[in-house]
């Protein structure tokens, strides 16, 4: 609660003093932090789902945040990817934040649409066609110093300024980034559309830390749907290999290397995979001012969202992590 105290209490000195006696150490750099809310991998059920458009719609509504990123999977896995359930779940994140809700799709809304468990199957190549008409045929509305920009071609990667603050997204999903089990599309065009969208994200993440170097820049922020550490093996796909691999080596390896030049705190955002877990080594040796955190999500009970405290003057804890409802910090990864 003392954390949540503070995150409300940095306001203006004034404002700040009436919270708490004492100026909180927020408050006296209020220039240099914000706060921002995350959520994903949710709704995955009629129950989350009602959580979602009751008790958290009306804390985030109530607590000021300038926007909110949703990291893929709006819904589980076992349900049909049908045009109504796609465009009740985009109504409904939508609403979280009306005109500022950033979104990067999730394996469950396109890859994993061919499954054979599923009362209806879709091609995962037209789901992503859905997909990308439905949520970003159309930029977002934005104000003119945020800077907004979405990748020529691949819309839902973009990226956006707040003050010194650099976001973007990738589009980079589970079931290995979408090469594995194709099940209703032809396996070669599929994987080609993949490595296209594998190339978009490499210079869609070039192009941000160029940008970060051009513009004064204190933090960068990127969000993905899929966890890049969850891979399997250590052998990047290729051409000859374009299955049997790991298809998050090789711009796992781009990122280390953009964020030890870069040197100022990185946070890689994500969820996909179970554990609520902040990870300070996400960048090794190579480059440790790169974080992780797999966001809160993914069967994680109950339903949640993850607000995150950035304050990049302080090199020793850039980030700070809890749950919006129940004030849950992350463990270590």
């Amino acid at each position: 609660m003392e954390l949540l105290r503070r995150i409300r209490c940095s306001l203006p000195v004034a404002i700040a003093l009436l919270c708490g006696g004492s100026l909180p150490a927020i408050a006296q750099t209020a220039q240099t932090t914000m706060r921002i809310l995350t959520i994903g991998d949710l709704p995955y059920s009629e129950a989350e789902e009602d959580e979602m458009n009751t008790t958290l719609r009306r804390a985030i509504h109530g607590a000021e945040f300038p926007f909110v990123i949703h990291y893929g999977d709006l819904k589980g896995g076992g349900e049909a990817c049908t045009d109504r359930l796609l465009t009740t779940r985009r109504n409904d994140i939508w609403n979280l934040h009306p005109g500022r809700v950033f979104y990067t799709p999730g394996d469950n809304e396109w890859t994993d649409c061919d499954r054979s468990s599923l009362t209806q199957r879709f091609s995962e190549l037209e789901r992503l066609n859905f997909l990308r008409q439905l949520f970003f045929s159309q930029p977002l509305d934005l104000p003119p110093e945020w800077d907004y920009q979405q990748q020529p071609l691949f819309p839902e990667n973009a990226r956006w300024r707040q003050g010194e603050i650099l976001f973007l997204t990738l589009h980079i999903v589970g079931t290995n980034n979408g090469r594995h089990e194709i099940l209703l599309d032809d396996p070669e065009m599929a994987i080609a559309q993949v490595e296209a969208r594998d190339q978009a994200n490499r210079v869609w993440l070039q192009t941000a830390f160029n940008d970060a170097t051009q513009q004064p820049t204190r933090a960068i922020i990127i969000t993905t749907q899929a966890d890049l550490s969850n891979g399997h093996g250590e052998e990047a796909c290729t051409p000859t290999n374009p299955t049997d691999c790991n298809g998050y080596v090789t711009i796992q390896k781009q990122l280390r290397t953009l964020a030890a030049q870069f040197e100022k705190p990185v946070l890689l955002i994500h969820g996909d995979t179970n554990p609520y877990c902040l990870d300070q080594g996400f960048g090794g040796t190579q480059a440790p001012n790169l974080w992780r955190l797999n966001a809160w999500g993914d069967f994680q009970n109950p339903a949640d969202a993850t607000q995150i405290l950035i304050q990049p003057d302080d090199r020793h804890q850039p980030f700070v992590v809890q749950t919006l409802l129940h004030q849950q910090a992350p463990e270590g990864c």
